[in-house]
């Protein structure tokens, strides 16, 4: 039985605002915030739909993030994602990449779950398999529809 969601952050949660942006979004806000003072919605914007949906599926499990860097961090988004998440992990923070089993493992002792009690969604593959080399469910992030679907058929089992 599932009784929490880890869910990645950047191209999940967050996203940026030209969608021919390639690159690491942590890279982006870092560049942004070197340059001082700019308006963070100008550049991402959050994926209100999926965010609505961990909202509700909050009242069930714990929902958690785990993210690469501390973009999470930005106060714009504070009042979007304070009330929904319990916690963010950062690999940054641990000190462990998300392509390492490791930092999943670390991210359960925290949690005081076993593996296959948490459900891990992220859009990178490496970090699928790390998740599942660490024993737990991981789903594939492809978009909306697809991932509250997997969610939403995960948490009924």
């Amino acid at each position: 039985m599932i009784k929490a969601l880890v869910s990645d952050f950047s191209r999940v949660i967050l996203s940026p605002i030209d969608n021919n942006y390639a690159g690491s979004l942590n890279d982006l806000y870092k560049k942004l915030t070197a340059q001082g003072n700019y308006d963070f919605w100008k550049y991402f914007q959050v994926n209100q739909n999926l965010l609505t949906f961990y909202k509700t599926i909050s009242k069930q499990i714990d929902i958690y993030i785990f993210t690469t860097e501390y973009i999470q961090d930005h106060p714009a988004l504070q009042p979007k994602i304070e009330s929904i998440f319990k916690y963010i992990f950062s690999s940054a923070r641990l000190g462990l990449k998300k392509t390492d089993p490791q930092a999943y493992q670390t991210i359960i002792k925290g949690i005081w779950l076993k593996s296959k009690e948490v459900l891990y969604i992220d859009d990178n593959p490496a970090n699928i398999d790390a998740a599942k080399k660490a024993g737990l469910v991981a789903i594939h992030y492809e978009s909306n529809d697809q991932a509250i679907k997997d969610i939403s058929k995960m948490l009924k089992k």
